[in-house]
């Protein structure tokens, strides 16, 4: 609890220190410090611009230690693509720890021009402990324990346009889990449960798409409705045979009549089948949805889950959000049962760094049952 009080005092602090911008005496340091985070750059007089953000990061978790890293965005417009267009991007982070752990992962979200194609991928090494509390979403938190393993992996899913903002897609993933640590007669090492042993994950993925956000990184108008489906299979050179199904719908509309009061709603739902290894069981918790929870805190077949989000201004580039969420794991679809809802309740703040890509530095907090957490990051969780 100190670690997140902690951080939530220095998550206002910083946000407070951006806000100077505006004050007088102190505008030509809060400005040195946008500078530092933030900044454009001009290839030539005809091509669109290159912006960036940048930022630290400092977090504390009890099965890492300390964290420090970088993490930020990359904005472009391939050249073509009109200013009336949505802008490209590259999300990185890097996360080191004082236990020599690590956390790479860059991802890319590409629009052609026109948008007749657009591009997403994400690759990913990381060498980081994990806690783990079995399958199901009654278990309880004596059963806590630390495991770790290594990951490399690569995914790309590119949609085409087929009419009006409606897209198909296809892609691929690859991964490989190895260097596999458990503690001795822990859970996992009795359960031995799929995928304890070190492990390749091939498959190819299918997509349908409809999205006519107006900004994919903060979006204030628009829906997105997009349901993917990867497949796994041996002859692909997968280990393991199974199937893991994603529907991921948002829907985004201004409140009042202003364009940053915006109302946000998101359902969720991760379904898995066939011989599934418990890394990727469906996870509910995160920095995405379920917000409070630890990312796999309850995990078994199917995760199902829904979130609203109000965003607002409060002075200049500062900015609130309220948000509110429920959800649950089940073995089965019939196993989902209203009384075992968990849920999830917070608050935030946002600076507002590239007014023209409405992005944001966000700092969460959230509860949820017997838990709580805090998030600082570039951009909104949905």
């Amino acid at each position: 609890m100190k670690h997140i009080i902690t951080f939530f005092l220095t998550g206002i602090l910083i946000v407070f220190s951006f806000s100077l911008k505006a004050q007088g005496k102190f505008f030509d340091l809060a400005d040195n410090v946008i500078d530092f985070f933030s900044g454009e750059i001009r290839m030539d007089s005809a091509g669109n611009p290159i912006e960036w953000v940048v930022a630290p990061v400092v977090a504390y978790a009890p099965e890492t230690s300390w964290q420090f890293g970088v993490g930020g965005k990359v904005l472009f417009r391939l050249r073509g693509v009109g200013d009336w267009e949505r802008t490209s991007f590259i999300d990185f982070t890097a996360r080191f720890t004082l236990n020599k752990q690590l956390l790479v992962s860059p991802e890319y979200t590409i629009f052609a021009r026109g948008e007749k194609h657009i591009h997403r991928g994400v690759i990913t090494y990381s060498m980081f402990p994990r806690l783990y509390y079995g399958v199901g979403n009654h278990t309880p938190n004596s059963n806590e324990e630390i495991f770790s393993y290594n990951t490399l992996s690569a995914e790309h899913l590119t949609y085409r346009n087929i009419f009006s903002k409606f897209y198909m897609g296809a892609g691929f993933r690859a991964a490989t889990n190895f260097n596999i640590q458990t503690k001795e007669d822990g859970l996992l090492f009795t359960e031995q449960p799929i995928g304890i042993d070190a492990n390749k994950a091939v498959g190819i993925t299918l997509g349908l798409m409809f999205d006519n956000r107006d900004n994919v990184l903060s979006t204030r108008r628009g829906i997105l409705a997009e349901f993917r489906q990867r497949f796994y299979r041996t002859w692909l050179g997968s280990d393991y045979h199974y199937a893991v199904g994603v529907l991921d719908f948002r829907y985004y509309h201004p409140v009042f009549g202003k364009p940053r009061h915006t109302f946000a709603w998101q359902i969720y739902g991760l379904s898995t089948y066939g011989q599934t290894p418990f890394t990727e069981l469906a996870p509910l918790g995160g920095g995405m949805i379920m917000r409070g929870y630890y990312e796999g805190r309850y995990r078994d077949n199917h995760m199902a889950a829904t979130q609203v989000e109000y965003r607002f201004p409060i002075w200049r580039a500062l900015g609130a959000v309220a948000f509110a969420g429920v959800g649950d794991v089940a073995n089965r679809l019939q196993d989902f049962n209203f009384p075992d809802l968990k849920y999830s309740l917070g608050a935030g703040l946002r600076y507002l760094l590239l007014p023209e890509q409405n992005l944001n530095i966000r700092l969460d907090y959230a509860i949820g049952k017997d838990t709580q957490n805090f998030y600082i990051n570039i951009s909104e969780a949905f």
